[in-house]
């Protein structure tokens, strides 16, 4: 029987754009990194930059599913445009998406299966 769930058909076709949007994310923030004075530490550059990355992919992977026919130009600048601002751009989409559901991390209830303490 033929596999009729739609992610194998659509992920090779986004991966390129993905790959793209990680990429832009991290070189972003690498170069914004790297335009600061003084000395740098390569882990916490390296992390900084590989958690924009991960930001810019995280936000270019959400416009793509909730856009009817977003452009790639549109989906790489937001991409810089999230390398810029870091990896804390990720805890206001995740506040933003917790107040559009109605959740509350203080709420009972908001986390299901963690007992209040």
């Amino acid at each position: 029987m033929p596999d009729l769930s739609p992610v194998p058909s659509t992920l090779p076709a986004l991966a390129p754009l993905l790959i793209t949007a990680f990429t832009a994310g991290t070189l972003t923030q690498l170069t914004r990194l790297l335009t600061r004075t003084g000395r740098l530490r390569a882990r916490p550059t390296a992390a900084r930059a590989a958690a924009a990355g991960i930001a810019a992919l995280t936000v270019a992977a959400l416009l793509s599913a909730t856009l009817t026919h977003p452009s790639p130009a549109l989906l790489l600048a937001l991409a810089c445009v999230t390398g810029w601002t870091g990896p804390s751009i990720l805890a206001r989409l995740g506040s933003l998406v917790e107040r559009q559901l109605d959740l509350r991390p203080d709420a009972p209830g908001a986390h299901p299966g963690e007992a209040d303490f």
